[in-house]
């Protein structure tokens, strides 16, 4: 068992981010037509941190890139393992999602959240694939 490489951990981690946030716009905008996300949030009287998103994104890329290399001892390495990161990935966000709904802390019905819920799971999957394709140990 090799030792994880850390600079190659946040390296790809940055990577995987930056294609998940990427990935994420062009799935708003195309497939869910959501075309000025922030102007619906501010019309909905909530604060706004434009850099924000970016920032969090990058912090999740890492986190997959870590996931992948925690469990490429007993996957392997390469894009099926990644897509089990992607996958890993997908299902917290969208627990964390169904959680804020459910109390009422993002004011829409619970039915409305399942088209951005199926809408992400590829792209946390390619994200992840595409992050985890530079890593070395």
């Amino acid at each position: 068992m090799g030792k994880i490489n850390w600079g190659r951990v946040f390296l790809c981690g940055i990577l995987t981010g930056g294609v998940l946030y990427l990935l994420k716009l062009l799935v708003a905008v195309f497939a869910l037509g959501e075309t000025d996300l922030m102007a619906a949030v501010e019309a909905a009287g909530r604060p706004t941190f434009p850099a924000l998103p970016a920032i969090l994104h990058v912090a999740i890329g890492i986190w997959t890139i870590w996931l992948y290399t925690a469990i490429r001892p007993r996957y392997g390495p390469g894009p099926k393992t990644a897509a089990v990161a992607g996958f890993a990935l997908w299902v917290i966000g969208a627990l964390v999602d169904a959680l804020w709904v459910s109390l009422r802390l993002i004011p829409i019905p619970l039915g409305a959240l399942l088209a951005p819920l199926a809408a992400s799971l590829p792209t946390a999957i390619v994200a992840a694939v595409v992050g985890a394709w530079p890593y070395k140990e």
